[in-house]
């Protein structure tokens, strides 16, 4: 049996809990005291005969020696310590494994409360995130200092003067407490948002977007019944090579008696697509290319045909009201569409083999950009993983309207991003692919690339829609992608200092600053400053 730094170190452990000495232990073993001592320091290789004595002398499952479980547990604790909390410290393996061996329950304790404290974090970053954008507290925090300055000041008169009349002087002191009363009231709404450690008010519900993306965050976005469902509806179709477009037309029709047209000028110009439910029509734009029509008759099939499945889904945590679970619906929907049009085994094998080309992969399923990288983000299936890819896509103004983070990279919430992503130089280039290394404060590194899309336009009075989309993976998985050939990835000459968002950001040495750092202070004016301070600076 190989050498493990766990198998002696467990040795040790269960040896003192049945109150052996090495030398008893030794003995029934039929071995020197020595060598069992080097057993225990793990300089020597436990064998299998010896290893089933060991189990009957100590009483114990041989199963207890496996070194799976204590292996998962060291490499969790392993990966705890290399947080920046812990950059003061060094510890080696060996020190970790004896830590995992001697005491798994404290060690498994020491996991939990890291990942506490690494959950707390998080409330905070977004709590923070929520409180630099949150309308609520912007206003009562100007009403608040409103109120204060009028105390202060009525205070004041009735302090300083003291040839007041008593009329005036109750007049200044009424108007005092007048105002006292309306800053107990407003102190109560601002702390009663935030009550029993937890977002209570009802002001911080999410919104339903904001609920949908917690809830496609949270499975990771993959959903396995989805994938079951589409690879069902294929068969169904007959799972032919012929184009998705005329079988879905005719299962449509043949199953709910529904038309598909395309509109003409008399038809429509508001909608890309109308569905009337009591005609039973579905109009089409003809401004619509043909990855856009596949996607509207795959979802609308995917409506009709698994509307239970959808709505057992949403039935989810994330989606407290009817509202979100109507977008969750309406999302899973979406989720078919594209697991339909590229089946999930097919897209993986080429995505591998095409290095996520995501020209090539358009070209070979006829598929639009956005929804290439969207299904790219979805390749979580256990066994035939993908790149954990992040994705974002926000308007000409900064807006974010999509989000997910299967990278690690944190996307903003609330207000706009950090405005040297990627994401927000690919407008400057439109149409062109724009790739990145980026480094977060922290010392996490992303490699992302950009690209606008553009969605199609139904005539001169409705102006088209423009959108920046990126997709991008943590630095270590930047290999596999094409778009990293002929990159430095170890070292790189071009990193871009990248933030969350300028209110969240501490970096103080940024000239594209938008709001000062959450914590920005000077104690001093220095001898030498700049005369055009930024927004940033003082």
């Amino acid at each position: 049996m190989a050498k493990s730094p766990l198998l002696g170190n467990r040795l040790r452990r269960l040896r003192k809990e049945k109150e052996l000495t090495q030398v008893e232990l030794a003995d029934r073993l039929g071995i020197s005291a020595s060598y069992l001592n080097l057993l225990e320091h793990n300089r020597r290789s436990i064998t299998v005969p010896l290893l089933l004595h060991l189990s009957k002398i100590l009483k114990v499952d041989p199963q207890v020696f496996s070194p799976q479980e204590e292996g998962h547990l060291i490499g969790e604790i392993t990966d705890a310590l290399k947080d920046p909390l812990f950059s003061d410290d060094e510890f080696t393996d060996d020190e970790i494994a004896e830590m995992a061996a001697d005491a798994p329950a404290l060690s498994s304790a020491f996991k939990k409360t890291y990942d506490a404290f690494k959950s707390a974090q998080t409330d905070l970053q977004l709590l923070s995130e929520r409180l630099s954008q949150d309308l609520l507290f912007a206003d009562s925090s100007f009403r608040l200092r409103t109120l204060v300055t009028s105390i202060m000041s009525s205070t004041e008169i009735v302090h300083d003067n003291e040839d007041l009349s008593p009329k005036e002087r109750r007049e200044f002191l009424q108007i005092a407490l007048k105002d006292s009363d309306a800053l107990n009231d407003t102190v109560n709404e601002m702390l009663g948002v935030v009550g029993d450690g937890s977002l209570t008010g009802k002001t911080w519900a999410p919104s339903p977007n904001e609920a949908v993306s917690d809830f496609i965050q949270a499975r990771n976005n993959y959903f396995d019944q989805i994938e079951t469902a589409a690879t069902e509806f294929r068969m169904l179709l007959g799972n032919s090579n012929l184009p998705p477009m005329p079988l879905m037309i005719a299962h449509l029709k043949q199953e709910y008696d529904i038309s598909v047209d395309f509109a003409t000028r008399d038809s429509h110009n508001t909608e890309a697509t109308l569905y009337d439910e009591k005609n039973q029509s579905l109009v089409l734009s003809k401004s619509l290319p043909q990855s856009s029509v596949n996607f509207h008759l795959a979802l609308l099939c995917g409506q009709l045909k698994f509307p239970e499945l959808f709505k057992e889904l949403a039935n989810a945590p994330e989606l407290p009201t009817d509202a979100a679970r109507q977008k969750g619906i309406a999302a899973l929907a979406n989720y078919f569409a594209g697991a339909f049009l590229l089946p999930y085994e097919q897209f993986f094998r080429a995505a591998e083999d095409l290095r996520y080309d995501i020209e090539l992969l358009q070209q070979q399923f006829d598929a639009s950009f956005e929804q290439i990288c969207h299904r790219l983000t979805t390749l979580m299936r256990p066994g035939k993983i993908g790149v954990p890819f992040h994705l974002i896509r926000c308007d000409i103004a900064g807006n974010i309207s999509k989000r997910f983070s299967a990278s690690g990279l944190r996307i903003p919430r609330y207000g706009n991003s950090c405005p040297r992503w990627v994401l927000h130089a690919a407008f400057m280039t439109p149409g062109t692919l724009c790739p990145q290394i980026s480094e977060m404060p922290d010392g996490s590194r992303f490699f992302s690339i950009a690209r606008t899309v553009t969605k199609p336009s139904l005539g001169y009075a409705q102006p088209k829609r423009h959108y920046a989309i990126s997709i991008g993976c943590d630095i270590s998985d930047a290999h596999r992608l094409i778009y990293a050939d002929n990159l430095n990835l170890t070292t790189p000459k071009a990193v871009m200092p990248i933030g969350i968002t300028c209110r969240l950001c501490e970096r103080s040495d940024c000239a594209q600053r938008a709001a000062p750092p959450p914590s920005q202070t000077r104690q001093t004016i220095p001898q030498k400053r700049n005369i055009s301070p930024g927004i940033g600076d003082f």
